[in-house]
């Protein structure tokens, strides 16, 4: 935006451009017409003709430059041009008084002197400005010099009055016009400082305006310390954010560093004085005490201002509540960090699971061997029995890595907490009182109902050792729907309707330290000997792959309540069905192809099948056992490892064989669940598996299954 004085400027420029413009052409066309013009009459030669076409070719340079640099016709050109002027003046009245010898004849040339003071001050805005004006001003005098010196003696009266009279007429305009262009210029300038600090205050209110609108719409604690005065100011969200007013606030430097953690009041205090003193940039974490007694995590960082000589005198900045954020952080560390121990849980689970169907069947093969040896069927009994044991832990594992197949049914969990009654009774000590409440209409969910009674049998075991002087045992399910701010972001459960199957009890409870680990895997409280520490991992594991959550809160010598989220089911469908294992061995006729990358477990289940008279073949990898369906032989059952080296995994290989031999029937065996055949913790439609490890009756249960169902 242009202001007048802006404006006036420009305005006085131009006019000053545009009359130097004027005064340069009149100049330049008088000498063209005095040269054509003399040279015509023949009165222009000799050095006359000289001195007026110098003076054309000067007239003529700066009309050029001016062209050429508009800028330099208000500096240079225009002192220069009125130097110009004062000197052809001056020459001309002089040489046409010698020439007439009279005073009146001079009268057209040094009347032009009155407007060269004009011309002068409106032109020229400082090139050399005092010294020309001086000329300017004794520039009447080497024409009255030379008149005063040629009039004859005695110098009559009329004379002199002439002189004097012009001379004083003329240093009288000089004064008055000075004064006047003088007084014009300063106010000019005291004007333009006037619009100018106008102008400055403006963009300050503007500026403050800006800020505390800021201030106002940011969370932020905004806050200014005048390090002179030691005075802080502080915007409106202190009070509604810490429960302070901003009068105390405003009571010195430090004095808002009682509102620091006693912890961290120190080391923040005096890491600001650092940063004033050095007059750097200041940046602190630390937490801060609302009024109230609530502690938040906040973050602060500060701008240091210095003076002109370099002198802090402020600091600016801002002071934001990371509470929240620092809470979330936590629980996603501890979230990765439960997700790295599944991976590895899973990476080691395949392995192990081998080595114990080897363990299972060797063991059972022994007791076949010696039917009539104590000791060998003693040691057979303790390598099962070690060998289950070592199941029992890696399904622990596996349930807490959420890598096992569920076989997720709809259940009504009021009738569940009634079906499962007898067996919490039996594992609690009388000395304790068991409540079940369960809410009306509570909803059914869709879970896999062996792992949901165990999760709540291992919590119901926890919460007894919880009380060992006797309490009370509640649990209950009921109903609840959460919206979307009630989810973590990490937690991948949507808003919508749940069941809460709770467990509490008012035993001695859990610190925050331990309750912030429990769900770990081989963490406990508990005596060595007296738990492994898998038991609420396990109840984790179930419920995040069920889409739930597992929540604990507890507080020592107050007890603790563990509640689990299920997603409430849409549709109520008929419960599916578990196939019972015949402990019987029964065998067959018919062709299968065995194909298992370890070449124990392999042999191993070969000759097991190929005792009970199954016609067995084998293969290491997933090409061998399409180079052997090649040549021409039928298979009836493809009993195939679901991990496989050579890059073809055990899906893979089954969709082959069925491609070779539609009629072909597929087993899958797998030490913890493969995205290849489970998705959302569920066996695909139509998929057969059988966990590892595994006992040679369930091997041969489910061979016999499988090949005895009719086909679709």
């Amino acid at each position: 935006m242009t202001t007048d004085n802006e404006f006036s400027t420009d305005r006085r420029q131009k006019q000053a451009r545009n009359l130097v413009l004027i005064a340069l052409i009149v100049g330049l066309l008088g000498t063209v017409l005095g040269i054509v013009f003399g040279i015509s009459a023949g009165t222009l030669v000799g050095p006359d003709f000289w001195l007026i076409s110098l003076l054309g070719i000067v007239t003529g340079v700066l009309t050029l430059l001016l062209i050429l640099k508009p800028t330099l016709a208000t500096s240079v050109i225009a002192g220069s041009l009125t130097i110009y002027f004062a000197i052809h003046l001056n020459a001309g009245a002089i040489v046409l008084y010698r020439a007439t010898g009279e005073i009146v004849r001079l009268i057209p040339y040094v009347i032009w002197l009155f407007p060269l003071v004009i011309f002068h001050h409106f032109t020229n805005f400082g090139f050399y400005k005092r010294a020309i004006t001086i000329l300017v001003g004794l520039s009447p005098l080497p024409v009255a010099g030379v008149v005063l010196m040629d009039l004859p003696q005695p110098l009559s009266v009329a004379t002199a009055d002439a002189v004097v009279t012009f001379l004083f007429s003329f240093y009288i305009f000089v004064i008055c016009f000075g004064l006047y262009a003088r007084h014009r210029d300063a106010e000019v300038q005291r004007v333009a400082m006037a619009e100018e600090a106008q102008r400055s205050a403006e963009a300050l209110r503007v500026s403050e305006e800006r800020f505390r609108l800021l201030s106002r719409a940011t969370d932020d604690l905004i806050w200014d310390a005048d390090l002179t005065s030691g005075k802080v100011w502080w915007s409106e969200s202190l009070l509604e954010t810490l429960g302070y007013s901003t009068k105390d606030a405003r009571s010195g430097l430090y004095a808002w560093r009682r509102w620091i953690h006693p912890d961290d009041r120190h080391r923040v205090v005096s890491k600001l004085i650092k940063a004033i003193k050095k007059g750097t940039n200041w940046t602190s974490e630390f937490r801060l005490l609302c009024s109230d007694g609530e502690v938040l995590d906040v973050v602060s960082k500060g701008v240091v201002l210095r003076d002109s000589v370099g002198k802090p005198v402020r600091l600016i900045g801002s002071t934001t509540d990371v509470t929240e954020l620092r809470v979330l952080e936590n629980k996603l560390r501890q979230s990765q960090k439960m997700e790295a121990v599944g991976q590895l849980t899973g990476g080691i689970a395949h392995d192990f699971n081998n080595l114990l169907t080897i363990i299972m069947g060797s063991s059972e093969s022994l007791a076949d061997m010696f039917p009539d040896n104590p000791n060998a069927l003693e040691l057979a009994s303790h390598a099962m029995l070690a060998a289950q044991r070592g199941a029992d832990l890696t399904a622990r594992l596996l349930s807490f890595a959420r890598l096992q197949a569920l076989a997720p049914e709809y259940i009504n969990p009021g009738q569940l907490l009634k079906d499962i009654n007898g067996l919490i009774n039996r594992t609690i000590s009388e000395d304790i009182e068991i409540v079940v409440s369960v809410a009306d209409n509570v909803q059914p969910i869709e879970v896999d109902r062996s792992q949901l009674e165990n999760a709540i049998l291992n919590l119901v075991i926890n919460a007894r050792d919880a009380m060992p002087y006797g309490g009370q045992l509640t649990i209950e399910a009921s109903n609840i729907t959460l919206a979307a701010d009630d989810l973590p972001y990490y937690d991948g459960m949507q808003a919508g309707d749940y069941v809460v199957i709770a467990v509490s009890d008012n035993g001695i409870g859990m610190s925050p330290e331990t309750m912030e680990r429990a769900f770990e895997p081989f963490f406990t409280s508990k005596e060595a000997g007296e738990g492994s520490g898998l038991g609420l991992s396990m109840v984790w594991g179930f419920v995040r792959q069920s889409k739930g959550q597992a929540l604990i809160y507890s507080e020592v010598g107050e007890g603790t309540s563990v509640k689990l989220y299920f997603p409430a089911a849409k549709t109520a469908q008929a419960r599916a069905t578990t196939p019972t294992t015949n402990d019987r061995l029964t065998g067959g006729t018919e062709r299968i192809l065995v194909v298992e990358d370890d070449k124990l477990l392999r042999e191993q289940v070969a000759v097991q099948l190929a005792d009970l008279g199954y016609q067995v073949r084998q293969a290491a990898s997933a090409d061998e056992a399409l180079m052997l369906m090649n040549d021409g032989q039928t298979v009836d059952l493809l009993f195939t490892d679901v991990v496989m080296p050579g890059g073809m995994n055990g899906k893979q290989l089954a969709d082959a064989a069925k491609s070779l031999q539609p009629g072909i029937r597929v087993l899958f065996t797998s030490g913890y669940a493969e995205d290849a055949i489970v998705h959302q913790g569920r066996l695909d439609p139509g998929v057969d598996l059988l966990g590892k490890p595994y006992r040679r009756a369930e091997l041969m249960s489910k061979i016999r299954e499988v090949l005895d169902r009719e086909s679709d």
